[in-house]
Formats: structure tokens, C-alpha cells, sequence
């Protein structure tokens, strides 16, 4: 009897700290706050960050590619294409021989990306908003720096827009 409550002590422990060991796992991480956008290469190893700036969705870049088959008989004309968009952000008084300090990127199986954008454009115009940033140096390091989709959108934005960017320039994914 004592042994077979023992069990049941030990069973329900084991189950308690597992149950809390995987709920910390989904626990959102508080956003650290990004005082002045022009600060915000500062903050390039933080995983989730708040800020505030102004959106310039003129001066936005994107990089595509075909998504892998999924499932028997699928060819290679019917892998959908993915997007991968960026938007500057900055402070409001930028100009285009500045670097860019932050971008905020939205990723797409369309073409436009035109309703995030507004939709972004309105978050901001409330106040603060908070992202992910997808490319905290622990992400992408190695052969991968520099190659990740993000990255590629980037250097269409620069290379299209004659931009300059801070190279430590977090890359912040938004969701509206």
C-alpha cells in the first residue's frame, strides 16, 4: 500500500514539473523596448522587441523562392511560391544617406504585400508595436550569415533603392 502511493507521489511529481517545464516553453517572452529607433542595432541579439519610427514602404525590398513538394505527385510547377518582404524602419527625420536602423519584415504566399503594409503603417501611427527579430546573430551565423531570406530581401531593398544599412540593423518580423 505505502509502496503504491509512493508511486503515485512520484508519478504526479514527474507529471507537475513536465507540465510546467512545457508550458515555460510557450511562455511569451517580454519585449524589450527600443527607446530611440536610431538605437536599434543595439539591440540585435534581442529576440523580442517593442519600438516605435516611421514606415517607408516605398523603399521596400523583397526575395522569393519556390517551397518544397509536399506529398507524392507533386512536380516542381506545383511548389507554390514564398515571399519574404522588408520595410525600413526609421526615425522621422531619416534621410535615404542614412543607415537604415531596423527593418520589419512580413512573409507571404502573394505577391503584394501591400495590405500588411497598411496594416503596419497603422499599428505604428497608434503607438509602439513589438515583433520577433528573425535574425538575432545566434540564427544566423556561419554560412548562413548573410544568406537567410530576410537578408536577401535586404539587399533588394539596398541594392534597388540605393540604401545604406547598419549591418547590425535588426530584421523584426510583424504580424498583423
Amino acid at each position: 500500500m505505502v509502496r503504491h502511493f509512493t508511486m503515485k507521489v512520484v508519478y504526479l511529481s514527474t507529471l507537475t514539473v513536465g507540465v510546467l517545464a512545457l508550458s515555460s516553453c510557450f511562455k511569451r517572452s517580454e519585449a524589450v523596448r527600443i527607446p530611440k529607433i536610431q538605437d536599434a542595432p543595439q539591440f540585435v541579439s534581442v529576440k523580442h522587441l517593442a519600438f516605435q519610427g516611421t514606415v517607408h514602404s516605398s523603399f521596400s525590398g523583397s526575395y522569393s523562392w519556390k517551397g518544397a513538394t509536399t506529398g507524392p505527385g507533386k512536380t516542381t510547377a506545383s511548389q507554390p511560391k514564398k515571399w519574404r518582404f522588408v520595410v525600413p524602419v526609421t526615425g522621422a527625420d531619416w534621410d535615404q544617406s542614412q543607415p537604415v536602423p531596423l527593418w520589419v519584415t512580413f512573409s507571404s504566399v502573394k505577391k503584394n504585400q501591400q495590405p500588411e503594409i497598411a496594416a503596419f503603417r497603422q499599428a505604428i501611427a497608434r503607438g509602439e508595436v513589438a515583433g520577433v527579430n528573425v535574425d538575432f546573430p545566434e540564427r544566423t551565423t556561419g554560412l548562413m550569415r548573410g544568406k537567410s531570406a530576410w537578408q536577401q530581401a535586404v539587399a533588394d531593398a539596398v541594392q534597388r533603392h540605393g540604401l545604406v544599412t547598419d549591418p547590425r540593423a535588426p530584421i523584426v518580423s510583424w504580424r498583423p
